[in-house]
C-alpha cells in the first residue's frame, strides 16, 4: 500500500478514543508523535475524544473527522478502549475508504497479531514509535514503500501474512523531541481537573528512563520499551523542566518512568541539577512508583531537597509466596526499612497493591493486610488485578483455560473483576478495601486531609460509592 505524492501538506489525524480518563492520563504520546513529524510534509491533528467527552458515534466527532478529511488516522489504544479504537477505525474508513488506518498504544504493541485480525486496521506499531512514525508516513507516500525501515510497524506482507519488523529502541533518546503540549491541550486538561496525585493544578507528566529489566508477569513493559533501561541527558531534562516551567506555568512534574531510580548516579544527578535549578515552589512525583532497592539514604534525602513529597512504592503484595508467583524479585522484608528511611527523609510514603493475584489464596490476603498495617503507609492504592492481553500471566491463564483469550478489563482501578483466582471465589474484595482505607484514616487521622490533597474529592466519593455498591451482591 502506497499513497502518490503531491505538493500539498498530507493530512494526519490523531485520535485519543474515550474511554482514557482526563483526570489521570493525558495523551502524551500523540504529543510526542506529533513533535517529531515534519510540520512542513504533514498537517497534524489530534483529536481528542477522551476530553471532550466523544464516543465514536458522536456527530460532532464524525463531522470533524470529515471535514479534516486525513489521509492517515492513527490511534492509541489501552485494553478497557480497545472496543471503542476499533469502532473509530470502522468509522474513519465508512468515511473514506482509501484512508490509511494506523493503531498504537500498549494494548495494540502487546496484541498486535490479534489486532491485525480486524482487517479495518491497514498497520500497526508495537513499542515506541516516537521516530518511525516519521519514516512510516515517508515510505507511504513514496513511490515504492520499504516498510523493512519502519521500526516497530506490523503489516500484511505480500503473501498476507504479517511481518514484524524489529521494535525502535532509539538509544540517544535527546534526539527526540519533548511532546507538542499545546497539541495535546495542557491547559484543557487543567482545566477538567487533571491532578495525578498531587494538589498541585498546574501539573505535567515527565518521560526521563525508558525500559524495564524486571519479569513481572502482570506488565508487558520489557516487550514495549525493552529491558535495557536508557536515559536522557541531564542536560536534556535541564531545558525540559525549565520550559515547562517558565513557558506553561507548571509548578508539579510527574516522571512517569517505572525505574527512575535504577540507575541511582543518574537519579542523583537529576536531583542535584533540579536543586541548582533553584525554581521557586517547584515540586516532582513519581506516580508510577520507585523500584525501591535501587535507592539509598542518601537519594532519598536529595529527592526531598530536590521538590519531592511523597514517595510511591510498588510492593504489590505482602505475601512473599504471592511475590514470587508475579515474578516480582522483591524480598517484601526490606520494605518496612525503606519506607523507615523514606519518612525519616521527611516524605510521605503511599504504596500499590494488586488484590485477586491468580494463585492468591485467603492466607495471603492476611498477610497483605497485616503487612500494609505493619509498615504505616500514608495512603495505599489497591486494584484489582486485571488479565492484560499481551502480558505473560495473561497467556498462562490462556493456556490453562482459566480465561479465554480476548478477555479484555473493564477498567484498572474501579473495582470491576473480569478474573477471580479460585481460591478467593467467595472474597468480598471492595469491603476489605474499604477497611484498609479506613484503618489508615482512623490509626492516623492526618492521613484524612492528606488523601484529599491528592486527588479531587469528587474521584474519591466516586471510588468510594463503587466499593461500596460492590459489597453487596447484586440479585440474580
Amino acid at each position: 500500500m502506497s499513497i502518490q505524492t503531491n505538493s500539498q501538506r498530507k493530512r494526519v489525524a490523531l485520535i485519543w478514543p474515550k474511554g482514557f480518563d482526563p483526570h489521570y492520563v493525558l495523551p502524551l504520546s500523540l504529543g510526542y508523535l506529533k513533535s517529531n513529524l515534519d510540520a512542513e510534509k504533514y498537517d497534524v491533528r489530534l483529536f481528542d475524544n477522551a476530553l471532550r467527552n466523544y464516543a465514536y458515534s458522536s456527530d460532532a466527532f464524525s463531522e470533524e473527522l470529515k471535514d479534516f478529511n486525513p489521509d492517515v488516522v492513527g490511534v492509541s489504544s489501552w485494553s478497557p478502549m480497545f472496543e471503542e479504537t476499533l469502532n473509530i477505525i470502522r468509522l474513519a474508513k465508512s468515511l473514506n475508504s482509501d484512508v490509511v488506518t494506523v493503531g498504537g498504544g500498549a494494548h495494540i504493541s502487546s496484541y498486535s497479531d490479534k489486532v491485525m485480525a480486524h482487517l479495518e486496521f491497514d498497520f500497526v506499531f508495537r513499542g515506541e514509535g516516537d521516530l518511525s512514525f516519521g519514516v512510516f508516513l515517508d515510505q507511504l507516500f513514496s513511490q515504492a514503500p520499504n516498510w523493512d525501515e519502519v521500526l516497530g510497524l506490523t503489516y500484511r506482507g505480500a503473501d498476507g501474512n504479517l511481518v514484524n519488523n524489529p521494535t525502535e529502541k532509539q538509544q540517544n533518546l535527546d534526539t527526540i523531541k519533548i511532546p507538542d503540549y499545546s497539541a495535546m491541550d495542557l491547559e484543557g486538561y487543567h482545566e477538567a481537573g487533571y491532578r495525578w496525585n498531587t494538589r498541585v493544578a498546574k501539573n505535567a507528566p515527565l518521560w526521563v528512563t525508558r525500559g524495564c529489566p524486571y519479569r513481572c508477569t502482570f506488565c508487558a513493559a520489557p516487550e514495549l520499551n525493552g529491558k535495557p533501561v536508557r536515559t536522557h541527558s541531564i542536560e536534556y531534562m535541564v531545558d525540559w523542566v525549565e520550559f515547562l516551567y517558565h513557558q506553561r506555568g507548571v509548578r508539579w512534574l510527574n516522571i512517569i518512568d517505572d525505574n527512575f531510580t535504577y540507575d541511582k548516579k543518574f537519579a542523583k544527578a537529576f536531583c542535584l541539577a533540579m536543586i541548582d535549578l533553584n525554581l521557586p515552589d517547584l515540586k516532582f512525583g513519581t506516580p508510577n512508583g520507585i523500584r525501591m532497592e535501587r535507592g539509598d539514604v542518601e537519594l532519598w534525602g536529595l529527592l526531598k531537597q530536590a521538590g519531592w513529597e511523597t514517595i510511591v512504592l510498588a510492593p504489590e503484595s505482602g505475601s512473599q509466596d504471592t511475590l514470587d508467583e508475579m515474578k516480582k524479585d522483591l524480598d517484601f522484608a526490606i520494605v518496612p526499612r525503606i519506607v523507615s528511611e523514606l519518612k525519616d527523609a521527611g516524605l510521605k510514603v503511599q504504596a500499590f497493591f494488586i488484590l485477586g493475584y491468580p494463585g492468591e489464596t485467603m492466607e495471603d490476603i492476611k498477610k497483605t493486610s497485616k503487612f500494609i498495617t505493619d509498615c504505616r503507609f500514608n495512603f495505599i492504592f489497591m486494584n484489582n488485578f486485571q488479565p492484560l492481553p499481551g502480558t505473560p500471566i495473561y497467556d498462562d491463564l490462556v493456556s490453562q483455560g482459566q480465561i479465554e483469550d480476548g478477555l479484555m478489563p473493564i477498567n484498572y482501578s474501579d473495582g470491576v473483576r473480569v478474573y477471580t483466582p479460585p481460591g478467593l471465589k467467595n472474597f468480598n474484595f471492595p469491603m476489605f478495601v474499604l477497611r484498609k482505607y479506613l484503618s489508615i484514616m482512623l490509626r492516623d487521622p492526618l492521613n484524612i486531609p492528606y488523601m484529599f490533597t491528592l486527588f479531587h474529592p469528587l474521584i474519591l466519593v466516586k471510588k468510594v460509592s463503587k466499593n461500596i455498591f460492590g459489597m453487596f451482591p447484586k440479585p440474580v
